[in-house]
């Protein structure tokens, strides 16, 4: 014999792990005089997307220059010695990816 229940069972996919700690880095008030950072992914159109991003934030703002680097491919996350690069010689760093 089989029995019903009405009882509807349901699942949380959420991790319950450990909660997240990490804090969003400070932002500047201001974006004139900062250098931007565009890091690309590779993908088809990144960089052009990066290139346009970066040019209308050039018409809202003065800035002090932009500075381009790719990651070695869109598989992976940015190694440690880019991230030490842009965080060196930028003061603000926009990542997209594009397809």
């Amino acid at each position: 014999m089989v029995s019903r229940s009405d009882q509807l069972v349901t699942l949380d996919p959420r991790d319950e792990g450990v909660p997240n700690t990490d804090v969003l880095a400070k932002r500047p008030t201001t974006l004139d005089g900062k250098i931007i950072g565009l890091l690309s992914n590779r993908k088809p159109h990144a960089d052009e997307l990066l290139r346009m991003i970066a040019d209308a934030i050039g018409e809202r703002y003065s800035l002090k220059g932009v500075v381009e680097i790719s990651k070695a491919s869109h598989q992976w996350p940015a190694g440690p010695d880019i991230l030490k690069e842009m965080a060196g010689q930028c003061d603000v760093i926009i990542h997209a990816t594009a397809e």
